[in-house]
């Protein structure tokens, strides 16, 4: 499994995104299957499922793109992560987007100890508190295309929330919060989410893959 790292600089999201769809093409054409985690610059992004109503602040620069999911914010303090992998035939899209969780579940779960969980028709990891509404740590929204995966999941690690997700409905969820690992009173550097985020994602993604998992191999590029 080759990670492509993008950490310690902001990475502005159209450049981000230009790099996932150019390593795309290489996995879809047989090339080795890639993690691939940066940082964003403050960026709103809208997915398939976005509603006009779900955008509060008409003024605020939308990225229009063709994953999953509605509108969100990338930005710092946060972990975006995409697997880029080709998946067996035939392709199992709910059994991808079930094995990304459950790969993130025992990432947070193990590392940090927080008894996070999934919420039947909603994507993403979620924080339940009797007495508050549920809050989304984690957002999820994937892509397959050409039997290859695309998009990923963003972790809410120590984001400044008082610009975060400003002036939209998060995920178009207006009975739900945000959750960051730092507002639940850990303290954890986007390094330290990565290197969780990589083991158990690559693991738990292994049975999926349309080729063995081979070992790890990092490169970062500027």
């Amino acid at each position: 499994m080759r990670v492509v790292n993008l950490l310690g600089r902001l990475t502005p999201y159209l450049e981000a995104d230009h790099m996932q769809r150019s390593l795309h093409e290489e996995v879809a054409a047989g090339g080795e299957d890639t993690l691939m985690f940066f940082e964003a610059e403050p960026t709103y992004t809208a997915g398939r499922a976005t509603k006009e109503r779900d955008i509060v602040d008409a003024t605020l620069p939308v990225v229009r793109t063709d994953r999953g999911g509605s509108v969100t914010w990338h930005g710092p303090g946060q972990l975006v992560c995409y697997p880029i992998v080709k998946l067996a035939n035939p392709n199992d899209v709910i059994s991808y987007i079930r094995t990304v969780e459950a790969g993130l579940l025992e990432a947070i779960r193990t590392t940090w100890g927080l008894d996070v969980t999934t919420v039947e028709g909603r994507a993403g990891i979620w924080l339940k508190t009797p007495g508050r509404r549920d809050r989304k740590i984690c957002a999820i929204g994937l892509k397959v295309a050409r039997g290859a995966t695309m998009h990923g999941l963003a972790l809410n690690v120590d984001p400044d929330m008082s610009r975060a997700f400003s002036g939209i409905i998060p995920c178009g969820l207006d009975d739900a919060d945000v959750a960051t690992l730092a507002g639940e009173g850990l303290r954890a550097s986007l390094d330290d989410a990565k290197r969780a985020v990589e083991a158990h994602l690559s693991r738990a993604l292994a049975p999926l893959l349309d080729r063995p998992l081979t070992d790890v191999t990092e490169e970062t590029r500027a």
